[in-house]
C-alpha cells in the first residue's frame, strides 16, 4: 500500500530528519543518479551548504531556516532523463506523486516518503517568474547547481521576499564574482542571458537595487558587510548595462511596465 504524501509542515517536529539527514541523502542520490547514468544537482538552501560549508553559522545568522531548517530537496536534471527517474527514486526509497507526473512530469516530478520528506526535481529549466535554463549548465559542480543559476533563481523572482532577498545578500557576501563558472558566480553570463529578454532584465535589476536598500535592515551584517554587498550590486548593475542588447529586448524594452513582463502562470513554490 503507497504511503501517504506528507507535506514537511505536517510533520511533528519531534519525527523530523535532522540536517545532517538532509546533507547526506543530497549527496547520495546525486551519487547514485551518476551511477546510472543520470546527471542531477542540487539547488536551494542545500546547495549553499554545499558551496560554503565554511559560512553555515553566518546563513544561520541571517534567519533563513526555521525550525525544522531544511523542508525538501531540490535538484535540477536534463529532461532526456526524465523517464529514468521513477526508477531511479523507488530504488532509493521514494515513492513518486502521480499527479504531479501526470501534470508536469516533462518538466517536474515530486518524490516522497523517504528519507527527506520530499524530492523536488525539475528538469531543463527553473520556469517561474523568467526561465533559468539548466541547459549544458549542471556539470560546473560536482552535486551543485552552478553560483550564477542560484543567483538568477534569486534574481527572477518579481515578488522577492525576505528570505530570498538574504540569499541574495548572502551569495554577494561570500561569493566570488568573475567571468567563468569556476566556483564563482559568471558576471558575464548573468549580462548575456539578461541582454536578450527585457524581462527578466527589468526584474534582476530590481532586486539588485532592492537588495541594496533591504541590506540596511539585516542586523547579521555590519557596515562593512552592507557597503559590500552595495558595491557588489553596483558593480554587477554596471557589467549588466554595459552589454549590448538585442533587437528583442529593444523592442520589448518599448513598451516598458506597461505590459506584464514576467509569467504569473505557476503556483507558489
Amino acid at each position: 500500500m503507497a504511503k501517504p504524501f506528507i507535506l514537511p509542515k505536517d510533520i511533528p517536529l519531534d519525527q523530523y530528519p535532522k540536517p545532517e539527514v538532509f546533507l547526506s541523502e543530497g549527496r547520495r542520490i546525486v551519487d547514485a543518479a551518476r551511477a546510472a547514468g543520470i546527471v542531477m544537482r542540487v539547488m536551494g538552501p542545500l546547495a549553499l551548504h554545499y558551496h560554503f560549508p565554511e559560512h553555515v553559522e553566518f546563513y544561520a545568522r541571517l534567519e533563513r531556516l526555521g525550525e525544522r531548517y531544511f523542508t525538501d530537496i531540490d535538484f535540477a536534471a536534463y529532461g532526456k532523463s526524465g523517464g529514468k527517474l521513477k526508477g531511479l527514486m523507488e530504488k532509493l526509497g521514494y515513492e513518486c506523486d502521480l499527479d504531479t507526473l501526470m501534470m508536469t512530469g516533462k518538466t517536474r516530478q515530486i518524490y516522497y516518503g523517504g528519507a527527506v520528506p520530499m524530492i523536488d526535481i525539475f528538469l531543463d529549466k527553473l520556469d517561474y517568474c523568467h526561465e533559468v535554463s539548466f541547459k549544458d549548465r549542471l556539470e560546473f559542480d560536482d552535486y551543485c547547481i552552478s553560483l550564477t543559476d542560484i543567483m538568477l533563481q534569486k534574481l527572477q523572482i518579481w515578488e522577492i521576499n525576505d528570505k530570498d532577498l538574504k540569499d541574495l545578500e548572502f551569495l554577494l557576501t561570500v561569493a566570488e564574482i568573475g567571468d567563468d563558472e569556476h566556483k564563482k558566480i559568471n558576471r558575464s553570463y548573468v549580462a548575456k542571458r539578461l541582454s536578450y529578454d527585457w524581462g527578466f532584465w527589468y526584474t534582476a535589476t530590481t532586486n539588485l537595487e532592492r537588495a541594496k536598500t533591504h541590506v540596511d535592515q539585516v542586523p547579521a551584517l555590519d557596515e562593512a558587510q552592507k557597503a559590500f554587498v552595495k558595491q557588489r550590486c553596483d558593480e554587477l548593475l554596471a557589467r549588466i548595462e554595459a552589454e549590448p542588447k538585442a533587437k528583442d529586448w529593444q523592442k520589448r524594452a518599448k513598451k516598458g511596465t506597461d505590459k506584464i513582463w514576467y509569467n504569473t502562470n505557476f503556483s507558489d513554490w
